[in-house]
């Protein structure tokens, strides 16, 4: 951005900032304010009594409501108990069956974080307790879930003592100000126009990268990697003339898969200091997927995009956001995240632009079902549909071509093929993503095993990060479908964890499943088989005809996985430094219909619920024949599908250009 138009919105931001810092005072100065700040999004309003807070709820959310802003009353620093007091209360008035881990204080945030078996018992019903400790010690009392035995998680232990640390708590709070003044400016031209640029993940499935501009600023939707790329085609192409790293006010995460999220650290390698929006469970698992990913490109080609520093100056800068809750994300931008249903903590990000002058719709991924009569196992929620306004969808049409087998027909052939390889004592290898298909398979195994369906003296051995982030699944139950929910708040039962469930945690414990002659299951990663543990049990599995390889995802072309599943029946593998062929003897299977991605029919039903209708539809996140297939069934169904008038359905390139505002619609048949 130019040095005359930074001026500019100094200047006119702070007139604004003026106008609401004179509101809050006036609203709130029986709470003794002692300052306002512009944090990121929030307002927060640092008061000396704390117990103005708890009495002043309404007032604070009216406040909130009028100025279209969200605000937060924290207690100012100087008004806060000792944290060893605080640590005192609250164990010597917490609940008798709650047990607390641990302790954090996040002092930017004026939280104390307890991490806990139970949360929510802690908290209180109608948060009386959290209440009672804010009254009494100044602090915000924030639980945490920790995971049920046999899982524990290294990550959310890192999360949760992350805030402690007084350097990157020094950077959190300068992250945030800087956020602030950049949101909290006037606009200099007001939206000029919205438009759509993509940078990756348009006519292909990979390094999903959106810039959205408005002419006052500009957000990047997802910043991924590919997955089969090399060199050049493993980036989305940021080298566009739109596309400045100084000029970009924000980027909103989706989801923790790879290729929405591979390369946003090398943004901040390369200057980028703005905040990075996504859920709490997307923060948690990223952290881990982005860290692993640095480690397999070292390990596969000597060369990593960037490092671990990367990672924790990008985590320094993100801001975790419910589903449901508005954000200011710049001056003309608004973003809100509602449920995609396609892995824990994914979303779709919706963005109202321009006091209403505009509103997108970017569905990241999705999965879309049938809720009623559905008997099989599931483990999210199907994407939310009924949004206030949208006049551009952007959608992913992975499977816009294809139909899968229907979920219950998937886990019948599943569990069908487990039992014939345990009578012909083989073993079934099931290469999947660690997030999402993972979890989807533990909880049929486990399901089936419980059922007696399937022997429990098979062993289902997991590796790779399944451990890790199955563990940050139980830690969020409420993100979760309420079968998944219920088993483990009500019942108090881990659905993830079948009695034969074995961790592998290194190289020994994985030469001793290759080489018992015992069946087995394996769930391994990498879903697509480009790298991770699943190639070492491969080579030594693939030639007897006893074992079986079940892919049950999505397999990119140019990957491993792709190439077998297409009839490939002998590949060269590095044996300890030495090449040799492998002759794939053993039996391969698709199993589709555990994709976490919408079929062709659940697309369309999917546009058939959704309310209100988009005047244009922007097609992405496929191969030309699923964005071709998808084009066709819409613009032949548009009126069976509820909309009113035909809408404007387009196929960008990468790098192309779409001005979705203002606009003079286009019907291309």
């Amino acid at each position: 951005m130019a040095s005359h138009a930074k001026s500019g919105v100094a200047a006119s931001g702070q007139e604004l900032r003026s106008l609401i810092i004179m509101k809050i005072y006036r609203e709130l100065g029986g709470a003794d304010v002692v300052s306002i700040e512009f944090e990121g999004p929030e307002i927060a309003v640092y008061v000396r009594n704390p117990k103005f807070i708890l009495e002043n709820e309404n007032k604070i959310k009216e406040l909130a409501k009028e100025l279209r802003k969200r605000v937060v009353v924290r207690t100012h620093p100087d008004a806060r108990k000792p944290k060893e007091y605080t640590k005192r209360y609250i164990i010597e008035h917490a609940p008798e069956d709650v047990v607390i881990e641990s302790f954090i204080f996040d002092d930017v945030l004026g939280e104390v974080r307890v991490l806990t078996n139970k949360p929510g018992k802690l908290v209180g019903k109608g948060k009386w307790f959290a209440n009672t400790v804010l009254a009494e010690t100044g602090w915000r009392l924030v639980s945490f879930r920790s995971p049920p035995p046999p899982f524990s998680s290294k990550v959310i232990l890192h999360v949760f003592t992350w805030v402690e640390h007084k350097e990157k708590a020094k950077e959190r709070r300068r992250a945030l100000k800087e956020a602030g003044e950049r949101i909290f400016r006037d606009t200099i031209y007001s939206t000029r126009h919205v438009r759509i640029i993509g940078l990756g993940g348009f006519g292909e499935v990979g390094r999903s990268a959106i810039l959205l501009d408005t002419g006052e600023s500009k957000v990047l939707l997802d910043v991924g990697a590919a997955p089969d790329g090399v060199g050049d085609n493993m980036y989305p192409s940021f080298n566009v003339p739109e596309f400045l790293v100084d000029e970009l006010d924000a980027i909103v995460i989706t989801h923790a898969h790879i290729d929405h999220i591979g390369m946003v650290p090398l943004l901040f390698k390369y200057g980028f200091r703005g905040p990075v929006y996504t859920t709490p469970p997307t923060r948690d698992i990223m952290y881990l997927m982005l860290e692993d990913f640095v480690k397999v490109s070292s390990e596969q080609t000597g060369y990593a995009p960037y490092s671990k520093k990367e990672i924790d100056t990008m985590f320094s800068r993100i801001i975790t956001v419910d589903y449901g809750v508005v954000t200011d994300v710049a001056p003309d931008v608004k973003l809100t995240f509602y449920n995609a249903g396609h892995i824990l903590g994914s979303a779709m990000a919706h963005l109202h632009i321009g006091q209403g002058k505009h509103n997108v719709l970017y569905t990241g991924d999705i999965k879309y079902y049938k809720v009623k009569g559905d008997q099989a196992t599931r483990m999210l929620s199907p994407a939310h549909t009924q949004f206030q306004r949208v006049e551009t969808l952007i959608i992913e049409s992975t499977y816009g071509a294809t139909e899968q087998q229907p979920r219950h027909e998937a886990e019948e052939e599943l569990i069908k093929t487990v039992n014939d390889v345990y009578k012909r004592k083989g073993k079934v290898m099931i290469p999947v993503m660690a997030v999402g298909r993972a979890q989807e398979i533990l909880l049929v195994l486990s399901k089936a095993v419980e059922e007696g369906r399937i022997p429990s003296d098979m062993p289902i051995y997991i590796d790779g990060l399944i451990f890790e982030i199955t563990a940050i699944h139980t830690a969020y139950p409420e993100w979760m479908a309420p079968q998944v929910k219920n088993a483990i708040l009500r019942d108090e039962k881990n659905p993830f964890a079948p009695p034969n469930l074995v961790p592998v945690h290194d190289r020994n414990k994985r030469q001793e499943v290759i080489w018992s002659k015992e069946p087995a299951i394996i769930l391994a990663t990498s879903g697509m088989m480009t790298g991770g543990p699943i190639r070492e049990y491969f080579k030594y599995l693939a030639e007897d005809p006893r074992n079986a390889l079940i892919f049950v995802s999505y397999q990119a072309p140019g990957t491993l996985g792709r190439r077998i599943r297409d009839g490939e029946r002998e590949i060269h593998v590095d044996d300890d430094g030495r090449i040799r062929v492998v002759k794939i003897n053993l039996e391969v299977k698709a199993i589709e219909g555990f994709s976490g991605h919408a079929s062709r029919s659940e697309l369309l039903y999917f546009l058939r619920h959704l309310n209100p209708k988009p005047r244009t539809i922007i097609l992405n996140h496929g191969e030309h024949a699923a964005l071709t297939a998808m084009y066709k069934a819409i613009a032949s169904r548009w009126e069976k599908l509820g909309f009113p008038s035909q809408p404007e359905i387009l196929i960008p390139d990468n790098l192309e250009a779409v001005k979705v505002y203002p606009r003079t619609l286009r019907v291309r048949t």
